[in-house]
């Protein structure tokens, strides 16, 4: 009997990561008026609440292309998808990190079943293409991080200590640490610097 490998646990405990970061981010974003969701950063995707929902969006589309499925928009496997002006958000905050969490909760079980040399059909700048899933999974990651990364930026710029979502805070799958604190996992309140108050997240 042939033994089909699946990737293995670091691996998948890289996109549990990855849901955690993204989560408690978009909790922190939560309660963010509309002109600082407007805000545009230049350099960045676009305003912050149109790259939080790029973000889903795109991790829509890559889910829906591990699958094997036809994913709607631009090319699940790259494509161009930037904002369209004005900046609106379109859906809430709370209703895009809701289906945030769906893809990233998709993308821990595609990661816990995929073989490492699979390979998927999927839409390549309009052509059926087929592409190596550890492609999406690289993707996934680096767009994800390089997209957190912008909000926490335009977050800095407009005033607000950003959470912290590196693997070092207690809560994230990469620390050791599982003391609670205002740092650790849960949904983060978003402090204002020069302002006396803070946005809390209530919890999905």
């Amino acid at each position: 009997m042939r033994i089909v490998p699946r990737m293995d646990a670091g691996f998948v405990a890289l996109f549990r990561h990855h849901a955690w970061a993204s989560d408690r981010l978009f909790a922190a974003c939560e309660g963010l008026p509309a002109d600082h969701l407007e805000f545009v950063v230049q350099g960045t995707f676009g305003g912050l609440g149109a790259t939080l929902r790029h973000l889903v969006e795109a991790e829509e589309r890559y889910v829906a292309g591990l699958r094997g499925q036809v994913a709607p928009g631009p090319d699940a496997a790259g494509g161009i998808d930037r904002p369209v002006p004005p900046e609106a958000l379109g859906p809430s905050v709370r209703v895009l990190r809701r289906r945030a969490a769906a893809s990233a909760a998709a993308l821990v079980e595609l990661a816990e079943k995929t073989e490492p040399d699979a390979v998927v059909k999927a839409t390549h700048l309009g052509e059926p293409a087929m592409v190596r899933a550890i492609t999406f999974f690289i993707q996934v990651l680096d767009h994800g991080g390089e997209h957190r990364a912008q909000v926490r930026h335009s977050l800095t710029i407009l005033g607000y200590d950003p959470p912290d979502i590196d693997g070092w805070v207690p809560g994230s799958v990469g620390s050791t640490s599982s003391s609670s604190s205002s740092r650790s996992s849960g949904s983060p309140c978003l402090r204002h610097r020069s302002v006396n108050f803070a946005i809390c997240a209530s919890s999905m």
